[in-house]
């Protein structure tokens, strides 16, 4: 049944080398950091002129402003039109990332994952999402998860998938909703509840992800009468905890 196919990180393109050299940023705490990379944007934000503003990123980056180097990573992955610059992004990228930076950890991980670098590295890039989940970052968290199902880059723990991905669906990343229903309908790191698995169904149909709309009038076949409404209930407990993450069209529908 379709409830069976779970999401997988769908993966973009987005790298890593490091050079042998001391760069400014290594200088300053995490603390300072921060309030640096607050100055950065507030000034940043203010140019209307796009060369002005990039070159103004270019010399914060070259300062050790941990922001400019991750927006100025972007922009050269992006390129001018005619050509990327990889190669700078990714120096920029690793740099931001030695600062623990988890935007530029994930960027890297996509990097990796996509052979951007060369062969693909899945062992790395697992190690990027995993410092990036660590600090919260839902992508990474929801990639991580995927990873540690599937035996991607590490060895397969299916328990500690079943974490990551109710980390990710604690901050509304609504396709760790459907894969939460597949891991209770089937069991894998979690006790096999179909109940429960039916009310993340129904909240991620609520959420318009496709694979669990396909999935809920099947669900639903599986269930007697009694089982059906107690997992009603426990959707309308879910849904109560996640109004906030859903299309407001269709927050208090029935």
């Amino acid at each position: 049944m379709s409830l069976i196919n779970k999401l997988t990180a769908k993966l973009s393109k987005r790298a890593s080398a490091s050079a042998a050299v001391v760069w400014p940023e290594t200088a300053f705490t995490r603390e300072q950091h921060a309030v640096r990379n607050t100055q950065f944007s507030q000034t940043y934000h203010a140019y209307t002129n796009p060369q002005q503003a990039f070159e103004f990123c270019r010399a914060q980056a070259d300062e050790g402003v941990v922001m400019a180097l991750y927006l100025l990573a972007l922009q050269y992955e992006q390129g001018d039109g005619k050509q990327t610059y990889l190669n700078q992004a990714v120096s920029c990228y690793q740099r931001a990332a030695d600062c623990g930076h988890p935007e530029s950890l994930f960027n890297l991980a996509l990097l990796q994952l996509q052979g951007q670098l060369g062969k693909p590295n899945a062992v790395l890039a697992f190690s990027y999402f995993e410092q990036a989940a660590e600090q919260g970052l839902v992508q990474a968290q929801y990639n991580l998860a995927s990873m540690l199902d599937q035996g991607s880059g590490c060895f397969q723990d299916q328990t500690v998938a079943f974490s990551w991905y109710n980390k990710a669906a604690q901050q509304g990343y609504t396709q760790a909703w459907q894969n939460i229903a597949v891991m209770y309908y089937r069991g894998e790191g979690v006790k096999t509840d179909k109940l429960q698995a039916y009310a993340w169904t129904l909240l991620a149909a609520k959420a318009g992800v496709d694979e669990a709309i396909t999935a809920e009038p099947e669900m639903t076949q599986g269930l007697n009468s009694t089982e059906i409404l107690v997992g009603k209930a426990q959707f309308d407990h879910l849904q109560q905890g996640f109004l906030a993450y859903l299309p407001i069209e269709t927050r208090f529908e029935g």
